[in-house]
């Protein structure tokens, strides 16, 4: 009867089953451990070769420092993963004459529980590869620096300029030269910077548009460089201090005719080929805008900078002499002044021997400077320079956005011949020659729209004048597009590429425009957010210096 229960109990069941299993269940855990530790060891030492890899492939100089930079980065990965031993890598590398391509194998043993039931298994090996275009680079940044810009969109391409600038620097090596510059532009362009050579500018007045805004006197036009002489004459000492520094701050008309867009060089012989100092003149004053008053109207003048003269009489008894011609003779003989203004409406163009001119700064400038943007800075490998320059762009208000301006002048920077002539020859194998535009508006001719002269002042002239093909704005501003496109297929023809970007400004018109203008219609674009363009910034130069693994 007892033997009878005892067979029949069940109560110690369990623990005679886990007993009997428990080795089993110990053996599984310890199985899935070790599936768990090959698995991450793989992971660990496909990351640390990858690391590896990247990190030697940026450098472009001697094989040796190359494999010393591949190993280092490979062994300081590897160190915290005890599961990994008797770790080896090597590396392979097939240079091209625009790439470099890395190949790379590690292998390893991993540290198992139960290694025997691996085998071979317990050996891993892994793979990875890298490519990177080893081009030269030229990049031209061309920024409009328009008073629209001001305040989030301004500041935000300061940044976004910057972290362009830092990513370029980033990309260099000791075989892989990397320049950039920068091109602010308004209406027009300032050259007074590194590199500048006078021999490009209309010193003596001989261009066919140097001085066509002013009144014909004794048959002379003035010449605009003259004309920053007398308005900076040192009436301390009774002498002139020359053209450099008397005021001129750097900008220069658009050139006559098809020089306008064209990358023709200065030449001393052909005067239209030279560029004209940017002079703008003084406007009348009135009773709302007194001398020395300035502002940003659509239809009002917005410059006036000069004492206005009213009549003949205070005219004579001012001495005023435009070189050195004597006003006082000439009274009546000045029959036909600009737009065939009268005496008491025409703007004064030179200030008696007493007046010297002061200007304003940002965002309204008041004077023969009006709105004209900080200077280019030509092709240089000097980044700390070119992050200077690009914290000190800022917006200038009047006259309106020439983008063709800043497009033709980055041509120029970006060619081999003068006037800038750093730039390597067109299509040279191993050199990509790159120009990123940036708006935020369409193009437009501004200010003084119900006056003769129709137009700011800008770096065609006045409206009124001719030099835009039309007097009506908007009929102007198309054939500023016209031209743009045309600057951007010049590029295009000579291998440049070409990456335009429109801020909170994405009109039908502008996307038209700057996707043709684009070397794709993928690399147009359109940034509602400021907050984003350091963003698209870096998203496009990833496009031609990021280094990618391929595997």
């Amino acid at each position: 009867m007892l033997l009878n229960k005892f067979w029949r109990s069940t109560s110690g069941n369990f623990a005679l089953v886990l007993g009997l299993a428990l080795p089993a269940i110990l053996t599984a855990v310890a199985f899935a451990t070790d599936v768990s530790t090959l698995m991450r060891a793989k992971t660990n030492l496909q990351n640390a070769l990858d690391a590896a890899n990247l990190a030697s492939s940026h450098l472009g100089d001697l094989e040796i420092t190359r494999n010393d930079a591949f190993d280092r980065y490979f062994q300081a990965n590897l160190v915290g993963h005890g599961e990994l031993s008797n770790a080896k890598a090597t590396l392979t590398v097939d240079k091209g004459v625009n790439f470099v391509k890395t190949k790379a194998v590690a292998s390893a043993d991993v540290n198992l529980n139960f290694a025997f039931l691996f085998g071979k298994d317990k050996h891993i090996e892994v793979d990875a590869s890298a490519v990177e275009s080893n081009n030269q680079l030229e990049v031209v940044l061309v920024l409009d620096n328009t008073g629209s810009m001001a305040g989030a969109r301004m500041t935000a391409l300061r940044t976004a300029t910057k972290s362009l600038l830092d990513t370029l620097e980033s990309t260099k090596s000791p075989t892989r030269q990397i320049r950039a510059s920068l091109v602010p532009f308004v209406t027009a362009v300032n050259v007074d910077g590194d590199e500048f050579d006078p021999s490009w500018i209309d010193m003596d007045g001989k261009s066919s548009t140097n001085g066509i805004n002013f009144p014909v006197i004794d048959g002379k036009r003035p010449n605009h460089m003259a004309l920053f002489k007398q308005l900076q004459q040192d009436v301390s000492v009774g002498k002139r201090t020359g053209w450099n520094g008397t005021g001129w701050k750097g900008c220069v008309e658009a050139r006559p005719g098809t020089y306008n867009i064209s990358d023709t060089p200065p030449d001393p012989t052909r005067p239209d080929t030279l560029f004209v100092p940017y002079f703008a003149p003084d406007d009348p004053a009135n009773a709302t805008k007194p001398s020395g008053s300035y502002g940003n109207s659509a239809t009002g003048y917005n410059n006036s900078y000069l004492d206005d003269i009213s009549d003949k009489t205070k005219l004579a008894q001012s001495g005023v002499n435009i070189l050195g011609i004597d006003l006082s003779g000439l009274l009546e003989s000045v029959v036909s002044l600009l737009l065939g203004a009268d005496l008491e409406k025409i703007a004064k163009y030179v200030a008696p021997a007493n007046k010297l001119i002061t200007e304003t700064a940002t965002p309204i400038t008041v004077g023969p400077n009006r709105s004209c943007p900080t200077p280019v800075v030509p092709l240089t490998d000097d980044f700390d320079k070119l992050r200077k320059a690009a914290s000190e762009m800022t917006e200038w208000n009047g006259s309106g956005t020439n983008v063709s301006e800043g497009l033709s002048w980055g041509m120029r920077v970006l060619s081999p011949g003068a006037p800038y002539t750093g730039g390597a020859p067109w299509k040279t194998p191993g050199i990509t020659k790159i120009v990123l535009l940036l708006t935020d508006g369409e193009n437009v001719v501004y200010g003084a729209s119900n006056q003769p002269t129709k137009s700011d002042y800008t770096s065609y002239g006045y409206l009124a004048g001719g030099r835009f093909g039309s007097d009506n704005q908007t009929t102007a501003a198309r054939n500023v597009d016209g031209w743009t496109k045309s600057v951007c297929t010049q590029l295009k023809d000579e291998g440049v590429q070409i990456y335009t970007m429109v801020l909170q400004s994405d009109t039908a018109a502008n996307r038209a425009l700057y996707s043709a203008c684009a070397s794709n219609p993928s690399d147009y674009y359109a940034v509602n957010d400021p907050t984003k363009l350091p963003n698209v910034f870096l998203q496009i130069a990833n496009k031609f210096t990021k280094l990618q693994l391929t595997n």
